[in-house]
């Protein structure tokens, strides 16, 4: 399976206001053989949700995004709490 990278930045810009939960695949269920190399993984993955910018996970429609800034997910968490706290508080 190639996409071209047209192909995923039209998967990327999908809008999630627009998408319908019951048409997009609910990643709780997919399975990924670990013992496959990574491109092998990913491909796999890619196959199964199709697109995999937008997705569900359970009732929940996810849009997952990159930055092209550094720091680590568990990074961006702490500033997000820091951030929330600020605006209630």
């Amino acid at each position: 399976m190639y996409l071209s990278k047209e192909e995923l930045q039209k998967m990327e810009q999908a809008d999630l206001k627009e998408a319908d939960p019951d048409a997009l695949v609910d990643i709780s269920g997919i399975e990924i053989d670990m013992k496959k190399p990574v491109p092998a993984r990913v491909e796999d993955y890619v196959r199964k949700v199709g697109n995999p910018f937008l997705v569900r996970v359970g009732e929940y429609v996810v849009k997952v995004g990159y930055s092209e800034h550094a720091g680590t997910l568990n990074d961006r968490m702490k500033q997000y709490t820091r951030k929330v706290a600020e605006i209630k508080y």
